[in-house]
């Protein structure tokens, strides 16, 4: 049975309690915080934990450690560029570009941007022609982590103007016209034969620069619609089943970016909503899937009825990812945002903060007077919603 819209509003309450709970739990003695309770400190947990804190309105944490928070995120964007740079085009790298627009948004959250908007860290990565940058990355094709670069681009041009004072006005348009031209008949970027995982975890990211430019169009919809068929029987969204933090948000994004796109899409998303509740763990966190490990028989029969329950690419795409998943190495999930290896059940502050930040985009579609609920980042990027802006307010 589908709850109803008051059932999700009482139960995500609860959880959003037991999450700022995890969060403190991860908190490294006030100077920092590990992405698991077991993990070593990184600033990457450190943007988690404040995009986090912010959601939640736990403004009293903010304010007592902005000041050393902010200082310790500014001096591991440097000491990163100056370690990474010897080895990489920090233009290109990942790791780099991902760390330095976390901070950035962090920093705006702390309210501490102005006091050092960073131009050292910026100026030198401003694409001067974007076109030809979005096609050296594969946007016009759809390649893999070519949706991240992509935001990286337009985050670090809206803050030049915004908080530099630069003129990158043209290249932004330039940004908007290159995906604007670019988009399939899904309102994604790629092959256009079948609807896929990839493109919407890709594109994705390119849709939060639209949203935050105030760009609209009936290409929404379409994405929209086109995500929300690729839903399984719980409304998780990845090529694996119990979801993922990344996959999870990313259809929710696209599934409430309107009222009217949320409206028509409501019973998926309170099957969604209901699902997320019930898999937060014990210490209050979220974890990237429930059903990936133990390699058991109930675990093999789930994924076995998620392949059969895709159809086109993201059947191929659930088909490999089932049979990827059964080796050894995948028995733990790896990044660069903590030498700790976490477990796929274990909580932990990205796909916490992913989970809640879901659940938060969910109740402000279904109930627009929640907005008040929320502490949405007014900042390009993951965590901005228009509901932060002034009526009017472009």
């Amino acid at each position: 049975m589908t709850p109803s819209r008051q059932q999700i509003r009482s139960e995500t309450a609860l959880a959003r309690g037991r999450y700022g709970a995890f969060i403190h739990s991860c908190l490294d003695g006030g100077t920092s915080a590990r992405l698991t309770p077991r993990a070593d400190p990184s600033a990457f947990a450190l943007c988690f934990a404040i995009f986090g804190l912010q959601l939640v309105g736990d403004h009293v944490c903010l304010r007592t450690h902005g000041p050393e928070w902010a200082a310790a995120l500014r001096r591991a964007v440097r000491q990163t560029a100056q370690r990474r740079s010897a080895a990489v085009d920090l233009a290109s790298d990942k790791h780099f570009l991902q760390l330095l627009t976390f901070c950035l948004s962090s920093l705006a959250v702390l309210d501490r941007l102005a006091d050092d908007p960073m131009p050292d860290m910026v100026t030198p990565l401003l694409m001067a022609d974007v076109p030809g940058a979005l096609s050296r990355s594969g946007v016009d094709r759809g390649v893999a982590r070519s949706g991240n670069h992509a935001m990286f681009i337009a985050i670090l041009l809206i803050h030049a103007r915004q908080n530099l004072g630069l003129d990158t006005d043209a290249a932004i348009a330039d940004w908007v016209r290159c995906h604007r031209g670019w988009m399939n008949r899904f309102g994604f970027w790629g092959p256009d034969d079948s609807m896929s995982h990839l493109q919407f975890q890709n594109g994705y990211h390119q849709y939060e620069i639209l949203e935050y430019l105030g760009e609209h169009g009936d290409y929404w919809e379409q994405a929209a619609d086109a995500v929300a068929s690729l839903a399984d029987e719980e409304g998780h969204f990845a090529p694996y089943p119990g979801g993922g933090g990344c996959y999870d948000y990313d259809a929710v994004f696209l599934l409430t970016a309107s009222e009217g796109i949320a409206r028509r899409h409501e019973r998926l998303l309170a099957r969604t909503a209901a699902t997320l509740l019930a898999e937060q763990n014990v210490d209050g966190g979220f974890a990237e899937s429930l059903r990936i490990r133990p390699r058991s028989l109930d675990n093999l029969r789930r994924s076995w009825r998620h392949v059969q329950g895709a159809r086109g690419q993201a059947r191929l795409e659930r088909l490999r990812q089932a049979l990827t998943l059964l080796r050894p190495r995948h028995d733990r999930i790896e990044t660069h945002w903590s030498h700790y290896s976490r477990g796929w059940g274990e909580s932990d502050l990205w796909d916490s903060w992913f989970r809640m930040l879901a659940l938060a985009r969910i109740e402000r579609a279904l109930e627009p007077e929640s907005s008040q609920r929320w502490g949405f980042i007014d900042f390009p990027g993951i965590g901005f919603h228009p509901c932060v802006r002034a009526p009017g307010q472009s």
